[in-house]
């Protein structure tokens, strides 16, 4: 929708055109003007002859965490030098502005003289989660600018960083100068000043011994009340990945009675024990432990910071377990979570690669065998999982580490597999990933850092992940250890 409000004094020519098109987030403002496609533009022209001023407005839509940009094409044709400003009203308050100019001597306010001319792109990224109406307009005047208060000059730089965490990353990841590295014959794009990386599958990952990935979650109030340190793995299938820092116990993939598979457990996720832990829907969740006694074992206590009973060894041993303190804190942070697809594609391999790993896990192989009466399954929705093989292998820095996985605690290169991989933590940790050949076999990351398998009772560090809502946006926080990424809830 376009306007004309009489002012005083106006003589200037003001086309403006605007393209209803979405930018890709994070593309260089270079990249903007470059690449930018204007499809079926709205275009707004004005040859003024009468002499009381005229302000030209444009109402421009913006979808909820969708960008726009407007072109601006100003002449003065005038005999005079104009006093003009361009300006905007967002009601909302939920977007974010800036403008590229075509000339630098000009910015978003001050005066142009008789008979010139510039250009200006205006971007537009709406950081709320409902579609808003902002209104774009430009003013001149021979005599000083006099604009309303809800008329805000633009700012005239580019836009700032993205609010929504999954665009942020997207941002520092896109603005990148990359370098090219190989690993086992693939070419990958690192974006060494951020410590970002992109996978084969397209995902973009932090990598190396200490990237800025830190971020407060499980809080007690939002943003920093009472948190815990994650670390943020990445974009994953388009939603933030994150890992928690630290591991919340020692406790079985699986176990099982001693009369399937010796007590040593099934290698299907969606039966899992520590599955039942770290989801919701297991409250009554009920087994026999090793005296034949019927408990209430694993019952979603992580989920719900509860205390009971849990399995940490083979056929059906328990211990303890409490999760008060160090399980999800509130509903706010549950309701944060999104529900996410986990693979289950598994191998007979750990000689192998990142790009292998990735592959396996998303693959259809599993244990076919009969020996626990139990069908094997490729994916499972869920909330909370573990990490994959190919999470810990694209962490490490590939200019540093040519190994596979199970290569990673090689001491060839002084260690520097694990030494640059930021998820390697001196300590045994289950992995996601079953073993195909086998039935009551999964993998793990050994305290030597290298990628292994062994029978799913065993008891090793348990680091939950998960993958947040893609609205969630960032208060404060720039990732850094000392200043870790803040969730604005």
């Amino acid at each position: 929708m376009t306007k004309k409000i009489p002012v005083k004094n106006l003589y200037l020519i003001a086309i403006i055109s605007i393209g209803l098109i979405g930018l890709a987030v994070g593309s260089t403002y270079a990249m903007f003007t470059a690449t930018a496609e204007i499809s079926d533009p709205i275009s707004l022209s004005s040859n003024l002859t009468y002499t009381s001023d005229i302000v030209e407005t444009m109402d421009v839509t913006v979808a909820p965490g969708e960008n726009e940009q407007v072109m601006l094409d100003i002449t003065n044709s005038t005999d005079s030098t104009l006093n003009y400003a361009i300006w905007y009203i967002d009601d909302s308050g939920d977007c974010d502005f800036g403008t590229e100019f075509s000339v630098s001597s000009y910015s978003t306010s001050g005066s142009i003289a008789s008979n010139n001319s510039f250009s200006a792109i205006v971007y537009i990224r709406n950081n709320g989660t409902s579609t808003v109406t902002v209104t774009l307009g430009v003013s001149s005047s021979i005599d000083t600018l006099v604009l309303a208060d809800n008329m805000i000059i633009l700012p005239s730089s580019g836009l700032p960083a993205p609010k929504n965490l999954v665009k942020r990353i997207e941002y520092l990841y896109t603005n990148a100068t990359k370098t090219e590295v190989t690993n086992n014959s693939i070419t990958y794009n690192y974006a060494t000043s951020v410590n970002l990386m992109e996978d084969t599958a397209g995902n973009i990952r932090y990598y190396g011994p200490s990237p800025n990935n830190y971020i407060y979650f499980n809080c007690e109030t939002y943003p920093s009340t009472n948190c815990e340190i994650w670390r943020i793995i990445g974009i994953v299938d388009g939603k933030v990945k994150l890992i928690r820092n630290e591991s919340i116990g020692d406790y079985s993939w699986d176990t099982s009675a001693s009369s399937v598979n010796s007590g040593w457990g099934i290698n299907e996720w969606s039966q899992a024990d520590l599955m039942k832990l770290l989801n919701p829907g297991y409250e009554s969740n009920t087994d026999l432990n090793s005296s034949g006694t019927s408990i209430t074992v694993n019952n979603s206590l992580y989920y719900n910071s509860g205390s009971g009973t849990c399995y940490n060894g083979q056929s059906n041993a328990t211990t303890s377990c409490d999760f008060t303190s160090t399980g999800i804190k509130n509903d706010t942070t549950r309701n944060m979570i999104s529900d996410s697809t986990y693979y289950l594609g598994g191998g007979t391999d750990a000689i192998i690669y990142s790009n292998d790993a990735l592959t396996m896990e998303r693959g259809t192989t599993v244990y076919s065998g009969s020996s626990d009466g139990i069908t094997r399954t490729t994916s499972l929705t869920g909330k909370i999982g573990l990490m994959y093989p190919s999470d810990y292998g694209y962490a490490t820095d590939f200019t540093k580490c040519s190994k596979n996985l199970y290569n990673y605690d090689s001491s060839t290169d002084s260690y520097a597999c694990r030494s640059n991989d930021w998820l390697y933590n001196s300590a045994d940790q289950w992995l996601l990933t079953p073993y195909s050949s086998n039935a009551y076999v999964a993998w793990l990351v050994n305290s030597t850092g290298k990628v292994d398998i062994f029978w799913v009772f065993g008891a090793f560090g348990v680091r939950p992940v998960l993958n947040l809502d893609s609205v969630l946006v960032i208060g404060s926080g720039i990732g850094t250890e000392s200043d870790p990424y803040r969730i604005s809830a």
